[in-house]
């Protein structure tokens, strides 16, 4: 079914993109193109992107428009995310609350561009990388997560309670120090932990494990969070064919 939903600053590629992107894709064997499966809601004019609305929020996945380093489809594999918050509550972005999970249960995981250390109560995030004064994703009402605030200098923290994730990071950072990402450019097209607030919107990258080719088929999920609760109060999902290329 397709369906219609505005567009932002950078929520849509530009016309002409997806055809190009196809030829950069179609030289390297080792890669995954995910198209909209039975059931996704699909968007009119995006071949690949399709859109979830629940509870008042919309989540827009869109992959295979990434236009960066070629070389970085080789190792992860980014979905650029909208959400679109039109409910009251403010919608927490943390990266334990994405997947892709394929049909016999691997889950890919979302990882962590920026590497934290410390303590749940005094976190340090930790890069080679000079602070992002000018970050390249879009968003309106959102307030970055207090431990990564001096990487987003122009951007204003939650006020409110927002712990990192200790067994997370260490868990999913480690996954670059194999493949010598991420790149300076992924990072400030990175979609940043944080809080949309009511009416509020973002859309970035979000970096997940590379998905293997052979999969099939993926689900995208997000955990909606009220993040001045931290209750769920609803599930996104949306599914996408993995063809090899």
């Amino acid at each position: 079914m397709k369906h219609a939903i505005g567009r932002s600053r950078l929520a849509f590629a530009a016309a002409g993109i997806p055809a190009a992107l196809l030829l950069v894709l179609a030289g390297c064997s080792s890669q995954a193109q995910l198209t909209p499966a039975p059931g996704a809601n699909e968007v009119t004019g995006e071949p690949f992107a399709a859109v979830s609305n629940v509870d008042s929020v919309d989540v827009l996945a869109e992959p295979n428009v990434w236009i960066g380093r070629p070389e970085v489809l080789q190792d992860v594999t980014p979905i650029r995310v909208t959400i679109h918050n039109n409910s009251t509550r403010p919608v927490r972005i943390r990266y334990t609350d994405f997947s892709l999970v394929g049909p016999k249960g691997v889950r890919y995981a979302a990882l962590p561009p920026f590497g934290v250390t410390g303590t749940v109560q005094q976190p340090v995030v930790t890069t080679v990388y000079p602070p992002i004064e000018e970050p390249e994703f879009d968003e309106d009402g959102f307030d970055v997560a207090p431990y990564l605030g001096p990487m987003y200098p122009t951007l204003v923290p939650w006020g409110g309670p927002f712990y990192y994730d200790p067994l997370y990071y260490d868990n999913y950072y480690t996954y670059w120090r194999t493949i010598n990402l991420p790149t300076h450019e992924m990072m400030r097209e990175a979609l940043p932990e944080g809080v949309v607030e009511a009416n509020g919107h973002i859309s970035g990258y979000l970096y997940f494990q590379r998905v293997n080719p052979k999969e099939g088929r993926v689900v995208f999920s997000e955990d909606l969070v009220n993040a001045k609760t931290g209750n769920i109060f609803g599930t996104v999902t949306i599914p996408f064919n993995v063809h090899p290329l």
